[in-house]
Formats: structure tokens, C-alpha cells, sequence
């Protein structure tokens, strides 16, 4: 039996496992987050071992695949190394590609996201121009006028395998820039293949794009508002910094068979 922890940032939910052993079966992913014979979730995260950071953080889609980072997840991450036993007020985090660190601030946890990368501007699609980013994970900006009535369901696949961001396509925000400065965003998430209820890499992505469109028309921090809940991001000498909530849910055990 392998014990687990439930956690949720924003209504992006995850299961968090402890694998500093380094003994957990990717296979299981699927299975686990089927949300009708599993426990259910848009992604597992592994708690490992590293010589470059305090732990490292490896992320797993909902359909088995590896991604390279994940925002929501960072925080639940360190929720659960809190729930560990853990006392310490920072810690650094190893992802993919790049150390981050985050810290604790009363029901709200601080991630510093490093520098976005690979910033390409107004390119032409059928639909109009969309916007790329790295922020740890490649990421679609779509600027809409109403994101609760736009066709997700028809834009998200679209631009998350466009050619134009190769194989691997991207995971596509919708993005809403309103009067008083906040932003409400929907996303369609590579590996979910569908909207999850928040995403802090794409938070991310959207930010960097206001920021280089609109430098005079945002404030810092950036209220970010998803269907899950309202994330922050503040950009500083180019780094992104990401302030949300990370919630457990529940804990319990399940069987490898």
C-alpha cells in the first residue's frame, strides 16, 4: 500500500506522494487520477530527492505524461512538505529545468518562478494573433473579450497542437484584461486535454504578455482570476513571483496492483 495526500491550488488538484525512496511506478499515474475508477485528479506529484535543491518536484499529467513544471502544484507541493513534518520557511524547489524557491505567508504560498524565456509576440493564426511564453511551461496567451462565453472547447485544442509550437504543443489561456486592471483567464491544459480550474505557470504567461503589450496599463501585483480562485504574480527585474492558496483535501492509502 503506498499512502497519499490530496491537494488542491485554486481547484487544480493533485495527488501528492512522498518519493524520496524513489520507488513509485509512473504506470500508476493514470490509473490514480481517472476521476471515476481512481482517486482522482488532474495530475500526481512526486515529492524526490535531489543535490541541487531541498527536494525536487516531478510532475505528472493526467494521462501519464511528464510535464515540466506546474505552479498549482509547486504550492501543493509545499503545503505537503509542511504536513510532513518539515519546519523550515523557505525551500528550494528542483523542476525540469530550473531551481525555484517558495515560502510561507499565513494561508498563502510564495513561488518564485524564475525568468520567463522564448517570449514571441503576435503570431498569426486563423483566429487572430496569440502570443508564446515559457514560464516552465510553454504556454498559448489568447486575449478575448469575455473569456466566460468564449469557445474553449474550440480554441483550446486548436492552439494547444498549432504547428507553430512544435510537437509538443502548448497549454492555451484565454485571457480577459478588464477596467480595473484584474484579468480573468480560462485554461486548456496539454495532458488534462481539457480546462482545469487554474493554472499558475499560465497566470504566469499571461502576466508576461500584459506586461510587454500593456507596460503602462497594469499593476504589480497582477490579479489573476480563474474559475478555481484569484492568483497573484508580480514581476520583478524580470523575475515572476506567484502568490496563491494550497488546501489539502483528504489522505489515504492505495494498493500498486
Amino acid at each position: 500500500m503506498i499512502s497519499f495526500v490530496k491537494y488542491q491550488g485554486t481547484g487544480n488538484d493533485f495527488i501528492l506522494i512522498d518519493d524520496r525512496s524513489l520507488s513509485f511506478d509512473s504506470k500508476l499515474v493514470a490509473p490514480l487520477c481517472h476521476r471515476k475508477f481512481g482517486i482522482g485528479a488532474d495530475g500526481v506529484i512526486l515529492l524526490q530527492p535531489t543535490e541541487i535543491a531541498d527536494f525536487r518536484m516531478r510532475i505528472f499529467n493526467r494521462d501519464g505524461t511528464e510535464a515540466e513544471s506546474c505552479g498549482n502544484g509547486l504550492r501543493c507541493l509545499g503545503r505537503f512538505i509542511t504536513d510532513l513534518g518539515f519546519s523550515e520557511k523557505i525551500y528550494s524547489i528542483a523542476t525540469h529545468d530550473r531551481v525555484v524557491q517558495l515560502s510561507y505567508h499565513s494561508d498563502q504560498i510564495r513561488v518564485s518562478m524564475g525568468k520567463a524565456k522564448d517570449l514571441r509576440l503576435h503570431i498569426p493564426t486563423e483566429y487572430g494573433p496569440v502570443h508564446f511564453v515559457d514560464t516552465g511551461v510553454p504556454h498559448a496567451v489568447f486575449f478575448v473579450a469575455d473569456v466566460h462565453s468564449a469557445p474553449l472547447d474550440q480554441l483550446g485544442p486548436f492552439f494547444r497542437r498549432h504547428p507553430t509550437f512544435g510537437p509538443l504543443g502548448a497549454n492555451v489561456n484565454l485571457a480577459s484584461p478588464q477596467p480595473d486592471g484584474s484579468i480573468h483567464v480560462r485554461t486548456f491544459e496539454r495532458g488534462v486535454e481539457g480546462e482545469t480550474l487554474a493554472c499558475g505557470t499560465g497566470a504566469c504567461a499571461v502576466a508576461t504578455v500584459i506586461q510587454k503589450l500593456y507596460p503602462h496599463q497594469n499593476s504589480n501585483p497582477m490579479k489573476l482570476f480563474f474559475p478555481g480562485g484569484v492568483l497573484e504574480i508580480s514581476i520583478d527585474q524580470e523575475q515572476l513571483f506567484m502568490v496563491g492558496p494550497a488546501k489539502k483535501v483528504f489522505s489515504g492509502l492505495f494498493s500498486e496492483i
